[in-house]
């Protein structure tokens, strides 16, 4: 790597190090993963997300933790085509609460394959920086799998991508 032109391969998390799921499993395996990974004394979650891959260990998708909160409750998504007021969905939120917690348990047997987002984007470990930043910019994503070859060796994140250009720009 070049401090001029920097590629994802130097910054990516290693495929083995990212935690992943099989579309077979649930809810709960997914939220058992990545309680696992965990950092510092507070316990704060290491990875936003996961990889999603099929029985023959080959990705089919990915679960952030914005995926995973929707599935407890659908009305936690954003409504397609609503033309209500900004700030209302807080407010709705709070009559919500009671049932929201007393029936997220009961979505922990749901099967990930229903509810996972089909990998779109990816880049090749000899992308430069930019056009990685720029594809999550542009289909606002903040995790990326990483290709070489045509097998998946790793995942470049949004803060790896942030840290290495502030580090160049020397900001």
């Amino acid at each position: 790597m070049t401090a001029e032109n920097p590629v994802v391969r130097d910054f990516i998390v290693p495929i083995d190090k990212y935690p992943q799921v099989t579309e077979s499993q649930t809810l709960g395996d997914a939220v058992q993963t990545l309680m696992a990974a965990t950092c510092g004394d507070n316990g704060r979650l290491r990875y936003s997300g996961l990889l999603v891959v099929d029985d023959k260990y080959q990705l089919v998708g990915r679960l952030n933790l914005q995926t995973i909160l929707q599935t407890y409750d659908k009305r936690l998504a954003p409504a397609k085509g609503h033309q209500g007021k900004d700030g209302e969905y807080p407010n709705l939120a709070i009559l919500w609460e009671d049932s929201f917690f007393s029936k997220c348990a009961e979505k922990k047997d749901t099967p990930i394959g229903d509810f996972m987002v089909a990998t779109k984007k990816m880049v090749k470990a000899e992308d430069s920086l930019l056009k990685a930043l720029s594809i999550m910019l542009h289909s606002n994503e903040q995790v990326l799998p990483v290709v070489d070859n045509g097998s998946i060796i790793g995942v470049i994140r949004l803060e790896e991508i942030f840290t290495a250009i502030s580090s160049v720009c020397k900001l």
